[in-house]
């Protein structure tokens, strides 16, 4: 997956990457040589100046094996860093395209902790793994060529540290293997628990039921706690053993050093045996460093493979419904077609619309009426593809909405969802949004606010459009902000409007005024609301009523009144309740 996503920007950092590893690794192995070269000058008694001159180049050798490091670490950084930036784009824009049904596939905090945390532990890897995979092998490599022709005794004490060294750090990663890959998941658990008591805050405060959300969350943390405790009660050993086997193998050598040296009475052998057991001991640490470097990298690859895992699987998933090859609008005439659909939500047996067909023509005004969970909701849903029908087709403009492009669709659309949404930034930003924002002007704003019956709280506040909203709008009351998300629609001016129960949080005379200045809009588009009060869709052209998932009436309100039983109660009921 990483090699896959390489641009030649990431392939040409880690290319300066490589050459810098190499030279660390040639400058490393060139100070036991310094250290040869001033143990023997020493022993033959040379003039100091010489000797002077060997430390100032290992000195030299050691500052520029620092900057090669360092430099070979930014480039392994930014290379790392690079690939992060755009698969994280990538994420966005693939997990932009889904539809609830794919996002319910995930979970939202499951796919807040792909984006995020899988993503920097996919970099944290690369950025070791880049000089370590380069770096290892060369020490290795080139070390074990300059101890070969060295005493068995010294090399067998080495080849001994080296296979503690690798039996301890496999131990290590076979006890640990299984706690990192669930370090997501409960990391996935985590954000769940936390989403859900900030989302729910007010609720949980309602019924006093801090507690209760704290032991949940506090469940969650513990598995956590317990599993890294886990991982690092035998992560821990790793460093103590490693510096007991460089402590031991350092203490072999010298030690297989004096016996040799004490072997033998030929003083200029003694000479060359001390020398070579300077050189010898600089190079096994070397060596035995290599591997403890490489055996920690496995040791977190565990957690990155499964980081890894995760973020492939997000980037390689295939929406339920494509995105169409459509990016015309159809004959641009606004209108909307039902033909014969059903549809069942995934997962489900229970049939949420049964055999739903009518016609919306150009510039009609239609109100869906029904008791809760009869459909309403989810018939509009389908109108903006974020559900495929299990039968049937829908038509905007003339065109199945499967076949459109995600976005050419989404053009003909101007949405008020049943939830308002508003987000962080300025009034005017909230109001006049999305990727035509730059076509349209103040004029169109205060014109959009005006419709909305918007404008007088807005000239009331600060700033007046320039007025700074928090997350979520949290600064302006509930209706206030119904009348932004209205604006936001309004300021679009798509051919179709769809507005989910757009005035539940407004009062009647609001209601009233809004969906008079709508009515005289000028541009007349086909407008769509999902309503249950009667007064607000009792001058409608054309009243669709649901019940459970099926039409049992459909017309104007005087028609219903005479036709449709269910209509007729509630008209009765909400009619005789404002009188």
């Amino acid at each position: 997956m990483i090699l896959r996503y390489f641009t030649w920007k990431e392939w040409m950092l880690t290319a300066f990457c490589v050459v810098f590893v190499i030279v660390q690794a040639y400058l490393d192995l060139r100070i036991p040589e310094y250290m040869s070269v001033i143990t023997d000058a020493i022993v033959d008694n040379q003039d100091p100046s010489v000797i002077t001159g060997y430390g100032v180049q290992m000195i030299a050798c050691s500052l520029l094996s620092i900057a090669a490091s360092l430099l070979g670490t930014m480039m392994a950084v930014k290379a790392a860093t690079s690939l992060c930036f755009m698969i994280r784009e990538r994420l966005f824009d693939k997990v932009s395209q889904f539809t609830p049904g794919d996002v319910d596939s995930f979970s939202v905090d499951s796919l807040i902790t792909r984006s995020t945390n899988d993503v920097t532990q996919v970099q944290q890897f690369l950025t070791r793994a880049m000089q370590t995979i380069i770096l290892v092998p060369i020490i290795t490599g080139w070390g074990l060529i300059k101890i070969s022709g060295s005493e068995w005794e010294w090399t067998a004490a080495t080849v001994i540290g080296v296979v503690i060294t690798v039996l301890s750090i496999t131990l290590v990663i076979w006890k640990t293997r299984s706690g990192y890959r669930r370090i997501p998941i409960l990391t996935d658990r985590i954000n769940h628990y936390s989403l859900e008591h900030l989302t729910g805050l007010r609720v949980v405060r309602a019924y006093n039921a801090e507690r209760f959300q704290e032991r949940k969350f506090e469940e969650a943390s513990d598995d956590m706690m317990y599993n890294s405790m886990n991982i690092w009660k035998y992560s821990s050993l790793t460093p103590t053993l490693s510096m007991g086997t460089s402590n031991f193998l350092m203490l072999a050598i010298y030690w297989v050093g004096i016996l040799l040296i004490a072997g033998t009475d030929d003083p200029d052998h003694q000479l060359v045996l001390f020398s070579d057991m300077i050189v010898f001991s600089a190079y096994a640490i070397q060596i035995l460093g290599a591997f403890m470097r490489l055996g920690l990298m496995i040791q977190f690859s565990t957690r990155a493979f499964a980081s890894i895992g995760r973020v492939e699987e997000l980037l390689r998933y295939e929406p339920v419904i494509p995105d169409g090859s459509y990016n015309g609008t159809g004959d641009g005439s606004g209108s909307i077609e039902f033909d014969n659909v059903s549809f069942t939500y995934p997962g489900t047996d229970v049939e949420v619309l049964h055999d739903i067909s009518f016609r919306i023509d150009p510039g009609e005004t239609v109100a869906i009426m029904g008791a809760t969970g009869s459909g309403k909701s989810t018939l509009v849903n389908l109108i903006m593809r974020l559900y495929k029908c299990t039968e049937g087709k829908v038509t905007v403009n003339g065109v199945d909405v499967t076949e459109y492009e995600r976005r050419s669709l989404n053009s003909q659309i101007s949405f008020v969802p049943q939830t308002n949404t508003i987000f962080t930034g300025t009034i005017e930003f909230n109001i006049n949004y999305g990727s035509t924002a730059p076509e349209r002007d103040m004029d169109d704003i205060h014109m959009a606010e005006s419709i909305a019956q918007a404008s007088e709280f807005i000239d009331g506040l600060e700033g007046n459009e320039s007025f700074q909203l928090n997350e979520e709008g949290r600064n302006l009351s509930g209706g206030q902000r119904q009348r932004i998300s209205i604006a936001r629609a309004i300021c679009k001016d798509a051919p179709i409007w769809i507005l989910d129960d757009p005035f539940s949080a407004l009062d009647f005379i609001t209601d009233s005024r809004l969906r008079s200045a709508i009515k005289e809009y000028r541009d007349a588009p086909t407008k769509i609301f999902v309503a249950q009060r009667v007064g607000t869709v009792m001058d409608s052209d054309k009243i669709i009523v649901l019940d459970e998932g099926r039409i049992v009436g459909i017309g104007r309100h005087e028609e219903l009144m005479k036709s449709c039983k269910l209509y007729r109660e509630v008209a009765e009921s909400q009619l005789t309740e404002a009188a």
